[in-house]
């Protein structure tokens, strides 16, 4: 009989359509018994019979094909026979007892090569029946995978190694020409050549070629390879990075004086949290530079390491796609840098961190890698980047207009910082950090390093903290250090559960909607308030390089992500006990007798797609009190959690006259018909979202 928890399952996940699955559920209720001859049966459901099944021509472009598995051979598993064919012919479930529906993914195609994968059912150590799936060939291609300027790519004049990638889905081989006895094959992958560069010991400069062609096709590509002399570079006057940024203009500009730099490497290209093709660079000015070579290959040189770089004739422009690949305006770089011109690269102890307070005037040092004292998390939730990992969508165009001016989507995630001054200082963390997931955000205080990199924002320039690695923060974990105290905080959730109401976990205090009486019922989003996934992880985890993944996988798995609280209908709510105005807000209740300080309220907020973007900031001691009575503390924008699959963290400052407060009532109120993702009215089914909200004093 089949096991109809496996086709209900397979049904939720919508991986077969309904008409067979109907066709399945009557074949099911009729068969009690088996009518095989095999042990072993793959079959499909076609015009109403059971159809069997051995091989299946797959499309170019991939789908998923589902069968039934009758078995009475107990335990199985489905294996190919080959272990890398996984990579492209994925079985779901691929392992299980008796009867079962199952579903192979075939993704697309993308080699000039057809291929075959057999995917057999395994028991008692032997291939019990197998199924073969045929895919046919792509169109063949094959190309640099970088655009060299004039298809010339320049080398060192002392001899240099470099790697060209390919991408190409068949085999290729470089070949040398005729005069290339100074340039050698190097190391050949599926992905790049590498290529041996001779020292250019003669006065005269030299030129070679190198010719790519696909193997069986008419595809080639050439490239040049140009080596100089030693001559610009003896006749070079050495300055230092102050100096060059003393010829340019807000940054940008050619240097045409024949000048050369050294300084040291302060960023950490294998980290992930700084791009593949970008180095940062500082000298003993205490000033830097940032350099985005040609390629991410030629980009080789370890944090701490000393390099002299020739700058004649370079130029200085501004940074549009910054260190992310994301538009808009990120300092000043040099673009295309070629390799050829790192002259020389030795390893050092590196130059040590210029100590600051978040308070100091943080632009003055832009590219410099800095230590700031006596730091402290805003708030202490989630780790480095609270961000979606298997969100893969595209939404660039929203980055710098209407509720994005704060994070950059799921391709890094924010996370403020602030001193003993109250003095707030961004740290960003990229999507490709290999730390990112590894430490639980520390509660305490203690002194950071980093980058301070720049961003412009809605015609801001921020200025923004970058680590190199984990090493980097020594933030203490220990809470008993942290300046600023909790005096009141709800969330976040570890687990779904119902609850009858949402109560503070710390101190006294209650979180609510004005439009409900602030039950919250598990995994629904039917009704006012409900718990759902926040995308920040509860736990530390371990990175996969292999795969670039961190386990435990996070999704919406209790015990390693946090929940958030949510609810619905933000506009014009006939529940909404707010009656003069039609926003609806959230409602937190709290008691602040005896409380002393700068108070705070700190949040990880955000909105989904048609959810509300305007929030405005209001205290009171009576929620009845009408709206002329309520005190304004001030208005934030919610980030599009939607786009982003990340919320951001606030902060308010708060009155002294909210201190000493036996029911202070804090809510945060909807105060424009907009919707997070644009222009339009909010809508019915867009919500706003909390992971956590905390109350402290400072």
């Amino acid at each position: 009989m089949y096991d109809m928890k496996h086709i209900l399952n397979i049904i939720k996940q919508g991986l077969f359509v309904v008409t067979l699955v109907a066709t399945l559920a009557v074949t099911s209720c009729q068969q009690t018994e088996p009518t095989f001859g095999k042990d072993v049966e793959i079959f499909q459901i076609v015009d109403g019979q059971q159809v069997a099944l051995e091989e299946i021509d797959a499309t170019l472009g991939g789908a998923r094909y589902e069968f039934v598995l009758h078995s009475n051979i107990g335990e199985w598993q489905l294996k190919p026979t080959y272990e890398e064919d996984n990579e492209w012919c994925k079985a779901w479930p691929s392992e299980g007892k008796d009867d079962a529906l199952i579903s192979i993914k075939v993704f697309e195609n993308q080699t000039a090569y057809p291929r075959t994968c057999e995917m057999n059912v395994v028991a008692r150590g032997q291939v019990m029946a197998t199924i073969t799936f045929n895919q046919v060939a792509n169109q063949p291609s094959m190309e640099l995978a970088y655009a060299y300027p004039d298809d010339t790519k320049i080398v060192n004049e002392f001899g240099e190694s470099f790697k060209v990638r390919i991408d190409s889905n068949i085999e290729w081989k470089s070949e040398l020409s005729y005069n290339s006895g100074w340039l050698h094959l190097g190391e050949k992958t599926d992905e790049y050549q590498e290529f041996i560069v001779d020292a250019n010991t003669e006065d005269v400069e030299r030129v070679t070629s190198v010719r790519f062609r696909a193997i069986g096709t008419d595809i080639e590509h050439r490239l040049y390879i140009s080596q100089g002399t030693s001559a610009a570079f003896d006749a070079a006057t050495k300055c230092t990075i102050s100096d060059i940024q003393g010829m340019l203009l807000d940054g940008v500009g050619s240097i045409h004086d024949n000048v050369y730099v050294q300084g040291y490497v302060i960023s950490d290209y294998t980290s992930g949290n700084f791009g593949a093709k970008h180095m940062v660079v500082m000298d003993e000015s205490n000033s830097g530079i940032l350099v985005e070579f040609e390629d991410e290959f030629s980009n080789v040189y370890p944090v701490n390491t000393f390099v002299t770089l020739h700058l004649k004739d370079m130029a200085f422009v501004a940074d549009t796609t910054g260190a992310d690949g994301l538009e808009g305006s990120f300092g000043s770089k040099i673009a295309g840098f070629p390799s050829a011109r790192v002259k020389f690269a030795e390893p050092s102890a590196g130059i040590a961190p210029i100590e600051l307070h978040v308070g100091d005037d943080i632009a003055n040092y832009e590219y410099c890698l800095v230590t700031l004292k006596g730091v402290e998390y805003v708030i202490p939730y989630g780790t480095y980047l609270n961000v979606n990992e298997d969100f893969n969508g595209d939404y660039l165009d929203y980055a710098y207009s209407y509720s994005q001016p704060f994070n950059t989507f799921h391709s890094e995630y924010i996370q403020p910082l602030r001193d003993k001054s109250d003095n707030i200082i961004e740290l960003y963390t990229r999507r490709d950090a290999n730390f990112r997931a590894a430490r639980v955000i520390p509660d305490g205080s203690g002194d950071i390093t980093g980058v301070v990199m720049r961003r412009t924002k809605s015609e801001v320039p921020i200025y923004h903290l970058r680590m190199r690695s984990l090493a980097d923060d020594q933030i203490s974990d220990d809470a008993s250090t942290r300046r600023a105290k909790t005096i009141m905080q709800i969330g976040p959730w570890s687990k779904k559960k119902q609850l009858d109401k949402v109560t503070a976990c710390v101190g006294i205090g209650t979180l609510n909607t004005s439009a409900t009486d602030g039950g919250v019922i598990l995994g629904s989003s039917s009704v006012s308030m409900y718990l759902s996934n926040a995308w920040a992880r509860c736990t530390p985890s371990t990175l996969n390089p292999e795969n670039n993944r961190w386990y435990p996988l996070f999704a919406t798995a209790e015990g390693v992500t946090y929940f958030s609280v949510r609810a619905l209908n933000w506009w014009d709510n006939n529940y909404n006990r707010i009656t003069d105005c039609q926003g609806v807000a959230w409602i937190i209740t709290t008691n602040t007798t005896g409380v002393e300080g700068q108070l705070s309220l700190d949040m990880v907020f955000g909105s989904s797609s048609g959810g509300p973007m305007h929030f405005a900031v209001e205290w009171a001691t009576d929620e009845n009190a009408p709206l002329d009575e309520w005190k304004h503390c001030g208005d934030f924008i919610a980030a599009n959690a939607s786009l982003s699959n990340s919320m951001k963290a606030y902060t308010v400052d708060l009155p002294d006259a909210c201190k000493n407060q036996s029911n202070l009532v804090i809510r945060l109120r909807v105060s424009e018909n907009m919707r997070a993702k644009n222009t339009s009215a909010i809508d019915p089914t867009g919500n706003s979202q909390i992971g956590v909200i905390r109350l402290s004093s400072r």
